[in-house]
């Protein structure tokens, strides 16, 4: 009897213990096709946002006057509503955040050296890197084989052990100055902020950033002032010209230049979706907008 009554208790834990395992494997099949689905339905919640606020961010940009600063319009409920053009958060829904940079207040990284100059020189903090990086940059677009004096031309960068050369071409975005040779990637993480591809041909030193500011004004405290008094609404090209003596010219129109860089940040759970875009502002009837620049 107590052989047979062992043998029944082995058999006992035995069934148990399959029950069990069986038990833990569907609950983990569940489990995962739970976060498979969550996981997908966040994906398309977070989708669906950002189109959303594209189009949103599109109507109210076609659908508005610009400021010195930034876009005004009128949302249908008799107020007037502002959005930033230097790149200020906008929250225009939960979990969606909108930031609008007007290119005229950045770098292009074709079309403004003296610009791009004092940004990576700012920067870096060395003047002789800020040469080199220029006249390697110039080498890189250049057709020609003729090395400038602090360049690198196909040469250099086999010597340096480089898979590749200079492109002999414009550059196709900002990031490609990252392969110039001996160029400091640190250095391109605090100025990217500021790059853009799409330029023009004027400046408008009201939607700049704080880091711009300081590498043109050289005035760190002055610069402090401008971003204080931009945050409060009542910055303008008068009280700008006042306080830097900067005046304005053909270049220096202080006023946007239609071209709006668009960076939509949409979270849902744990998906993100993102998407960059540059918007150009146009006043045609068939064309109210042309999209020049596009990332997601």
């Amino acid at each position: 009897m107590n052989s047979e009554d062992g043998y029944a208790l082995t058999i006992v834990l035995l069934i148990s213990l399959i029950i069990i395992v069986l038990g833990m494997g569907m609950a983990w099949t569940v489990r995962s096709r739970t976060d498979i689905a969550i996981g997908l339905n966040d994906r398309n919640s977070a989708y669906l946002k950002s189109y959303s606020a594209l189009n949103e961010v599109i109507y109210h940009i076609v659908t508005s006057t610009f400021t010195p600063t930034g876009l005004q319009f009128h949302p249908g409920n008799g107020k007037e509503t502002g959005w930033n053009l230097y790149g200020r958060p906008i929250e225009i829904s939960d979990g969606v955040n909108v930031r609008l940079r007007d290119t005229a207040g950045m770098v292009s990284v074709l079309f403004e050296p003296d610009l791009l100059k004092a940004l990576v020189e700012h920067a870096s903090g060395d003047s002789k890197k800020t040469v080199a990086f220029l006249d390697t940059l110039a080498d890189w677009q250049d057709t020609d084989n003729l090395k400038r004096l602090n360049g690198a031309e196909a040469f250099d960068y086999r010597t340096a052990g480089y898979a590749y050369g200079p492109r002999n071409f414009y550059i196709q975005v900002p990031q490609e100055i990252m392969l110039l040779k001996g160029f400091d990637k640190d250095i391109f993480e605090k100025i990217k902020g500021d790059l853009t591809y799409w330029g023009g041909d004027t400046v408008n030193y009201l939607t700049m950033s704080e880091s711009l500011l300081k590498a043109l004004l050289h005035n760190d405290s002055l610069v402090e002032r401008i971003i204080k008094i931009r945050r409060e609404g009542r910055l303008t090209g008068r009280l700008f010209r006042d306080l830097t003596g900067i005046q304005a010219t053909e270049r220096n129109i202080f006023m946007p230049n239609g071209l709006i860089q668009v960076d939509i940040t949409a979270r849902a759970g744990k998906a993100v979706d993102r998407i960059e875009a540059v918007l150009e502002k146009k006043q045609w009837e068939r064309r109210p907008y042309l999209v020049t620049e596009w990332r997601e």
